[in-house]
């Protein structure tokens, strides 16, 4: 039976989703192509026609996975502003909840497999740098947006400084999840630090 392009498009988008969710939960290593095929309702041999290697679908499902990210964040900020709340401190906050530290299968890419592909070379190194350029610069539009006589340059340094205080702050929190306290303590301190990155 021949598949239409729609058929097939649906089929692509639904191996990156899957691959995504799966590689988040359990690393890169730990995730075999047949099982992101089945999570994705698909044969082995069918993911051969979307994706030439798994490097090729780990790279795709990074970019797929970390730009859904950007439009999240987008959205959260939009939302804060038509509520008059401050949408920066929005972005921070919903990020760094309990709920997030403990479903890095539904979360952020970069935080849940930022270590271990920064140890990659191209084409995954450029997916991550990518993503991570982008979210950044999420960051940055609302810092400019704080402070509006800072320069681009000044705007990009204190986003990436969020970015980091935010992403380290949830890696840590994972890292300490046996200790409630402790890990709860994280999330909290790496809010402050974001916040303060952006003033």
């Amino acid at each position: 039976m021949r598949v239409t392009r729609a058929l097939a498009a649906e089929h692509r988008q639904a191996l990156l989703e899957q691959a995504g969710r799966l590689f988040r939960a359990r690393g890169i290593e730990g995730v075999s192509l047949a099982e992101v095929a089945r999570a994705a309702g698909l044969t082995h041999g069918a993911f051969y026609g979307h994706f030439p290697s798994k490097t090729a679908l780990v790279a795709e499902s990074v970019r797929d996975s970390l730009a859904r990210g950007v439009a999240h964040w987008r959205r959260r900020a939009a939302r804060a502003r038509g509520e008059g709340r401050d949408a920066l401190r929005a972005v921070i906050e919903g990020y760094l909840t309990e709920r997030h530290r403990d479903a890095p299968e539904a979360g952020c890419a970069l935080a849940a497999l930022g270590p271990e592909m920064s140890r990659a070379e191209a084409p995954l190194a450029d997916a991550l740098r990518d993503g991570t350029e982008a979210l950044a610069a999420v960051l940055a539009a609302e810092v400019a947006a704080l402070h509006p006589g800072l320069c681009a340059a000044e705007c990009r340094a204190r986003g990436l400084a969020v970015l980091a205080a935010m992403t380290g702050g949830l890696v840590l929190a994972r890292a300490l999840a046996a200790d409630p306290a402790a890990s709860r303590a994280a999330l909290a301190a790496a809010a402050r630090g974001a916040r303060a990155a952006a003033d």
